[in-house]
């Protein structure tokens, strides 16, 4: 999604160390604009947005990591384009998976 808001929502105009322009950020844009929709269809919704900087990883990304993540976004929309709600992507056993949230969040996980 990085760039893709380019042309909905005006930047700063800002560039990184690197001269890089920065992006607006395109999630909280999403965020209302999905919310109001929604709300002008009367469809009840509650969208919660987290801002992915505030994740923690205790090591470097990898390449390896940036594959992974972008087959997990790239089948998270196809399966939004689907239609598929209250669901999340994962890889079990080697293949991605479509796993129903209820099923995620039935029981704790006993550590």
């Amino acid at each position: 999604a990085e760039g893709c808001g380019d042309t909905l929502i005006s930047g700063t105009g800002a560039t990184d160390a690197g001269g890089n322009k920065l992006l607006a950020d395109v999630g909280p844009y999403l965020k209302d604009e999905i919310t109001l929709y929604c709300k002008s269809i009367k469809i009840p919704v509650s969208i919660k947005y987290i801002d992915p900087t505030y994740m923690i990883r205790a090591v470097p990304a990898n390449a390896s990591d940036s594959i992974y993540c972008s087959v997990l976004a790239q089948q998270a929309v196809h399966g939004a384009m689907a239609g598929l709600t209250c669901c999340t992507m994962s890889k079990l056993y080697e293949r991605y998976v479509y796993l129903p949230l209820n099923s995620i969040t039935a029981r704790s996980k006993q550590v």
